[in-house]
C-alpha cells in the first residue's frame, strides 16, 4: 500500500490497542492473546542513504502519512503491555518487561546510543537484564519504571538543568538510574511533559524536577531543580495519579472527607503552573506555584487524570468526563461541541452512541511550536 510523504517535521502518531494490551484493568481472559498495536498519522519510513558533495555518507529519513490505523511493523513479535508517545518518539513495554522505542532520535531520547531515527520498535539493549513495569515520553526524553519500582531517564538534557533529574545539562543516550533523593524509596509511576517531569512513590509521595517556569513544579517558586523533589504541600497526603501539560501539571490526591458521620477517602483535583487557556480550572487566568484543589469539582472523586498543551481531562469513578481549557473540542475531534469554557465542562463519557462502555483511561498529548 503506498502511502502519501508529507514535508512536516512533526512526529504525530496515535496508538490503538486490543483491550488485551491495557495495563488497567484487564481481566484474565486477555492473556489469551497477543498485545497488537495500530498506529496512523505521520510516521519516519526507512532511512535513505545519500552521498553529499564531500563524498560523506548521510541518513535520510523520509515521513508518509498514514491515514489509517495500520497494524505496527516489527521484525520481532511484540506481546504489548504498555505504550507511550512523544513529540516524535514511541515506546512500548511487552508483559515480558522489555522496553523497545523507535521514532525520531535527538540528543538520545531512544536510548539506543545512536544519533539515528529508528524505524521500527528496536530493543533498549541497556535495558534488557532489567524487567520493566511503566514508560513515559515526553519531547526530548523518555523514563521508565522497573518492576523493582526504580526510576530509570535518557534523552536530551541539554535544554535545561533537570529534565532528566540527574542532576545536570548533560544528555544521556542510554538509560541511566536516578538515585539521590530517591534512594530507599519506591517508584509505582511517572509522568512527562516537555519540560518537567513528576512522579509518585509507592506510599503516594509527590516528586518533580525540570523547568520551574510558571511554578509548574509546585514547589512555591520559579526555579528549575535538577534532581526529584517532594512537592512539600502535598506531603503527608496520598497522591494517586499525576499528569504533566507543557506549562501546567495536575494531580489526583487522597483527600479524607465527611459523609453523614462517615470518613471516606475521596480522590480531590489540583492543578498548578500556568492558567492561561484556562488549563487550571479555576476560573481564572491567575498562576498557582503550588498545588491547589479545584473546588468547583469538590463533589467528585476523580481517580484518573491527564494534560495537554491547553487541555486538562478527569475522569471520576462514575466515569464522568470533566474537561476545561479554551476550545477543547478541536482536540477532542467533536466539532458539534465547538465553543469556549472559561472554567470546566461535565459531559457524560462515552457519549450517546458509546454509552455501554466503561471508561478506564484517559490520554493526551501536547504540541511544541519551535
Amino acid at each position: 500500500m503506498q502511502v502519501k510523504g508529507s514535508s512536516s517535521d512533526t512526529f504525530r502518531v496515535s496508538v490503538s490497542s486490543a483491550p488485551s494490551t491495557s495495563s488497567h484493568g484487564s481481566a484474565p481472559d486477555d492473556y489469551e492473546a497477543l498485545g497488537d498495536v495500530c498506529i496512523w498519522g505521520e510516521v519516519i519510513c526507512e532511512n535513505i542513504v545519500k552521498v553529499g558533495a564531500d563524498k560523506n555518507i548521510n541518513y535520510f529519513s523520509p515521513r508518509a502519512d498514514v491515514l489509517l490505523p495500520r497494524p505496527l511493523e516489527s521484525n520481532v513479535v511484540l506481546d504489548v503491555h504498555h505504550i507511550a508517545c512523544g513529540g516524535r518518539h514511541a515506546s512500548l513495554v511487552t508483559r515480558q518487561g522489555e522496553v523497545f522505542t523507535w521514532g525520531g532520535e535527538s540528543g538520545g531520547r531512544l536510548g539506543h546510543g545512536v544519533g539515528k531515527n529508528v524505524v521500527q520498535p528496536c530493543l533498549v539493549e541497556a535495558l534488557a537484564f532489567t524487567t520493566i513495569d511503566f514508560v513515559a515520553c515526553g519531547e526530548f526524553h523518555s523514563c521508565t519504571v522497573t518492576m523493582a519500582e526504580e526510576l530509570y531517564t535518557w534523552g536530551d538534557g541539554t535544554h535545561n538543568a533537570g529534565l532528566l533529574g540527574h542532576g545536570t545539562d548533560f544528555s544521556h543516550w542510554i538509560p541511566k538510574r536516578i538515585a539521590g533523593p530517591l534512594e530507599g524509596l519506591q517508584v509505582a509511576f511517572v509522568a512527562c511533559g516537555p519540560w518537567h517531569t513528576a512522579l509518585i512513590t509507592s506510599t503516594g509521595q509527590l516528586f518533580t524536577f525540570g523547568d520551574g517556569t510558571f511554578g509548574v513544579l509546585g514547589h512555591g517558586d520559579r526555579e528549575n531543580v535538577s534532581y526529584p523533589r517532594e512537592v512539600d504541600s502535598l506531603s503527608g497526603l496520598r497522591t494517586i495519579a499525576v499528569a504533566c501539560g507543557v506549562w501546567h501539571t495536575a494531580a489526583v490526591v487522597e483527600v479524607i472527607v465527611t459523609q453523614s458521620s462517615l470518613s471516606i477517602s475521596s480522590g480531590k483535583l489540583f492543578t498548578w503552573g500556568d492558567a492561561d487557556k484556562n488549563r487550571l480550572g479555576h476560573g481564572d487566568k491567575e498562576a498557582r506555584l503550588k498545588p491547589t484543589c479545584v473546588s468547583a469539582l469538590m463533589d467528585y472523586n476523580f481517580h484518573k487524570i491527564a494534560c495537554g498543551h491547553s487541555l486538562t481531562v478527569g475522569l471520576t469513578n462514575l466515569d464522568v468526563f470533566l474537561r476545561w481549557e479554551a476550545l477543547f473540542m478541536v482536540s477532542l475531534g467533536i466539532p458539534s461541541l465547538m465553543g469556549s469554557f472559561h472554567a470546566w465542562s461535565k459531559t457524560r463519557f462515552p457519549w450517546n452512541r458509546l454509552m455501554k462502555l466503561h471508561v478506564v483511561h484517559i490520554m493526551l498529548h501536547f504540541n511544541i511550536k519551535k
